[in-house]
């Protein structure tokens, strides 16, 4: 398309300051034209470029529904008509207004081109210097509109003042162009609008808010489309677009545009990072993009749903939200969840598999049911010429995990599990529940403390624990993990020998600490395997039957290898497909200091996450 865009505030003689003055009355006709001028081609959204700018006005630029006339190819005469009727309505009126044109089509040196006829630019110019209005703005998509301008830069002039919202008490002058007198603009497919427009009304929807005060000026709205316009052109047009800017004011003040506290549907964003883009999901396409830096922008947009995402070489980072009436969504840049990665058509899964997560998303369920079995041999005893060898019943366990929020996950561990060996027994303890929140970004770095509690009657021993695992991201599908931790045992009562001595255990804090690598490869088999350490220090008052007593202590430490250590995650995974896997896992526990028992333990079972 040949679209250039002139934003024209002119204005003659300062008004006196009237602090009593009722509020500025803003009107607005907005052109849009596909239909060819004499030896063009058609446009095809100068009309859908017409209706975005006519919705920013209503919905954050505080222009009422009826006072914004949208017209399509209309005739000359009726676009003169149309302007005619709304200066006459200011002066009858006797009240500082703003008056908005915008026209969207073809163009020369001299005319625009609304439905195919030439309107002349001096016809129009007298209108957009009529005293009538206290402000007046004039936008051009069109091309080598550069000449209406005629200047490129700012050009501040003596003191000028405008109040918020728009509070006009005097005049001055803003000119913008998407281009020079010299360049073609375009419209594209992809935006289907032109590149600037499409650019400017993102910016004053609140992407171009530099200042994170609620309201996007001018200078900030030019400032973001002049920058994405030369990106834009430069990677999809023919010839670079260079926008330009005269400013013509009394004063360095600048001229406030949308207030985006008076839109009625708003979306929050809070960036760490950046740059993000906001997809309309049922148009697929971005309607925004936020600058690179750290910063909090309020974005006035339409009722529907979105999709804020974030591309980087690790991939794509994205969270789908609904924008409603009435109502400010807001969503953080951390909350983003890994999505995809370069080549996404070809992966084959539509989203991050919920088992390879750190934490569950929100309502999602994760069942295990595995069969475990273990063999340990402890040391040779003085009275025994052979070592103690024992092997662990085969036993069918249970594991269950739900995601409370996006960050909130709860894991109950100690179900009922039944003993397949003979004799065959259901065995059941307390349910020992474990809560993990996960701060950081999804497939980055990610931080996750979490709290669990135990209790065994038949022992009477109450436990709890808690700690922090941490999980650094090398790529889209590998990672590395490590994690600290404490836990404290109770026992609330002791038991007495056979010789009639009685016991009371006695435990202080175990520490423990592990580390550990997992990779996913190929979207079908995750391995996972670290390390974990503890030392457990346990006491016990020993009080005899002469009355005598003493404190045994003593310490075991121990280091574990293989699959679930450090990690969460069992040796082997294989992924049938989102809901699906099959799990296999084995460790070994070696002593380092205590009774010198070595153990192993293995796994094999099923997982669905649904």
């Amino acid at each position: 398309m040949n679209a250039l865009l002139a934003l024209t505030l002119v204005a003659l003689t300062a008004a006196p300051p009237d602090t009593g003055s009722p509020r500025v009355q803003r009107l607005a006709v907005v052109v849009g034209a596909n239909r060819a001028a004499p030896g063009r081609t058609p446009l095809r959204y100068a009309h859908q470029d017409a209706h975005n700018v006519a919705s920013v006005l209503i919905e954050a630029g505080q222009f009422s529904r009826e006072d914004v006339v949208v017209l399509e190819d209309p005739e000359p005469s009726r676009v003169l008509a149309a302007l005619d009727s709304r200066l006459e309505r200011l002066g009858k009126e006797g009240r500082e207004g703003l008056l908005l044109f915008y026209y969207s089509g073809h163009s020369d040196e001299r005319a625009l081109y609304p439905n195919g006829q030439p309107l002349e630019l001096k016809e129009l110019r007298a209108r957009l210097e009529d005293g009538r209005a206290a402000v007046r703005v004039g936008i051009l998509d069109a091309c080598q509109g550069g000449s209406w301008t005629r200047a490129k830069g700012l050009t501040p002039a003596a003191p000028f003042a405008v109040e918020v919202p728009l509070g006009l008490s005097s005049e001055g002058s803003v000119l913008l162009a998407s281009s020079t007198g010299q360049e073609a603009s375009h419209e594209t497919d992809a935006l289907r609008g032109s590149f600037f427009t499409h650019h400017l009304v993102a910016g004053l929807r609140g992407a171009a808010d530099e200042g994170d005060d609620g309201q996007v000026t001018v200078g900030e709205a030019f400032a973001y489309a002049q920058r994405l316009t030369i990106r834009d052109t430069s990677l999809h047009g023919e010839a670079v677009q260079h926008p330009s800017f005269d400013l013509r004011l009394r004063g360095r003040q600048d001229l406030p545009l949308t207030r985006l506290a008076s839109a009625s549907s708003t979306l929050e964003v809070k960036q760490e990072t950046g740059p993000l883009q906001v997809i309309q999901l049922h148009s697929g396409l971005v309607v925004l993009e936020v600058p690179e830096g750290r910063r909090a922008l309020r974005m006035a947009l339409p009722v529907g749903p979105y999709l804020v995402r974030r591309k980087t070489p690790q991939g794509t980072f994205a969270r789908e939200l609904q924008v409603e009436a009435g109502k400010t969504v807001t969503v953080h840049e951390e909350n983003l969840e890994l999505v995809g990665a370069p080549g996404l058509a070809a992966k084959r899964y539509s989203r991050p598999l919920a088992a390879t997560l750190t934490t569950l998303p929100a309502g999602t369920h994760a069942v295990r049911l595995s069969m475990s079995t273990g063999y340990g041999q402890a040391p040779q005893e003085s009275n025994s010429p052979m070592p103690v060898a024992y092997t662990s019943p085969l036993l069918l366990v249970p594991g269950y995990r739900v995601g409370l929020t996006d960050r909130l996950e709860l894991a109950v561990g100690g179900l009922p599990w039944l003993t397949l060996s003979r004799p065959v027994k259901l065995s059941a303890v307390i349910p020992s529940p474990t809560l993990s929140y996960r701060l950081g970004e999804a497939g980055r770095a990610e931080w996750v403390p979490y709290a669990s509690g135990s209790a065994n009657l038949e022992f009477t021993v109450f436990s709890v624990s808690a700690g922090l695992r941490t999980r650094w991201w090398l790529s889209n599908s590998s990672s590395v993990e490590a994690g600290v931790g404490v836990s404290q045992s109770f026992f609330t009562s002791g038991f007495t020998t056979s010789d009639g001595a009685t016991v009371q255990p006695r435990v202080k804090p175990i520490p423990s600490v592990g580390a550990a690598y997992s990779v996913t490869l190929g979207e079908v088999v995750t391995l996972a395997v670290g390390f974990s350490a503890r030392a457990a220090f346990p006491e016990m008052l020993v009080l005899l039957p002469d009355g005598t007593s003493y404190v045994k202590t003593g310490v075991n430490a121990g280091l574990s290898l293989g699959g679930s250590q450090g990690s969460p995650f069992p040796l082997l995974s294989i992924h049938l497909n989102e809901v699906w896997s099959l799990t296999g896992d084995a460790s070994v526990n070696l002593p380092v200091m205590g009774d010198g028992t070595v153990s192993t333990h293995f796994a094999a079972g099923v997982l669905a996450t649904f």
